[in-house]
């Protein structure tokens, strides 16, 4: 794995630290015990199955505009303007996004979700995992900000499951074994947040930065080298 989607997994795991406290909830909220104690395992991993999967489709929409980006020539700057955001989000104050968490602009997301907790099956499960990615999350926009420098739509969708996967241990531990995370080592962790969002900022700035780096191959190596017959010679000869 290269350095690239390496952030995109250190990128989740230091973001798992805010996902349990603001998914954790949700998480350990999850009727699991209503389900049929053969499915309860994999109701829980359906979860976040369907969760990834929504992450998945948001980094595939990005990435399509990364792509254009990189189409126009424009990449380059573009990813050190996501760097320059990403240090100013790290120094001001984010709590309007969990405002924004709870605000009638995403209740067309958390209405369903109530809905399906009171019917839990597999497939319902999966589709509140869905849901529960389409809700705003400020960790899910630092990698969305990754998944922009992306050259094509496939690789804006793997950057963000990388993110959802990384994001997965803290959330699957708070689950199953919470005492692994108590509150106060998540509190004595909280400051590893903005230092990894700071670093994907300094990463793409340098990126963005680096001759080439983000200029489609218009010419084929293999094409280059291979010579073309005079078609004019063959005939005169």
């Amino acid at each position: 794995m290269n350095i690239w989607w390496t952030t995109a997994v250190m990128a989740g795991l230091a973001g798992s630290l805010h996902c349990v406290g603001m998914c954790g909830p949700l998480a350990m909220a999850l009727p699991v015990g209503r389900l049929p104690r053969y499915q309860r395992a994999g109701g829980v991993l359906l979860y976040h199955a369907g969760r990834i999967s929504a992450y998945a489709l948001l980094g595939l929409v990005t990435g399509l505009l990364g792509h254009g980006l990189l189409l126009a020539g424009i990449q380059g700057p573009v990813s050190i303007a996501s760097g320059v955001l990403l240090l100013l989000y790290t120094l001001t104050n984010r709590t309007h996004l969990y405002k924004l968490r709870s605000s009638r602009a995403v209740r067309w997301v958390t209405a369903p979700m109530t809905r399906l907790l009171q019917h839990p099956t597999l497939l319902s499960f999966t589709s509140m995992g869905f849901l529960n990615g389409l809700l705003p999350c400020g960790f899910v926009y630092v990698a969305l900000a990754g998944a922009l420098n992306n050259p094509t739509p496939p690789d804006g969708a793997l950057y963000m499951i990388l993110f959802g996967l990384g994001t997965l241990p803290a959330l699957l531990g708070i689950r199953f074994a919470p005492s692994l995370l108590p509150p106060a080592l998540r509190q004595r962790l909280s400051p590893v947040l903005p230092v990894a969002t700071a670093l994907l900022a300094v990463f793409l700035i340098v990126r963005g930065l680096t001759p080439y780096a983000h200029t489609p191959a218009t010419h084929s190596p293999a094409v280059n080298s291979t010579s073309i017959p005079d078609c004019h010679g063959t005939l005169g000869n």
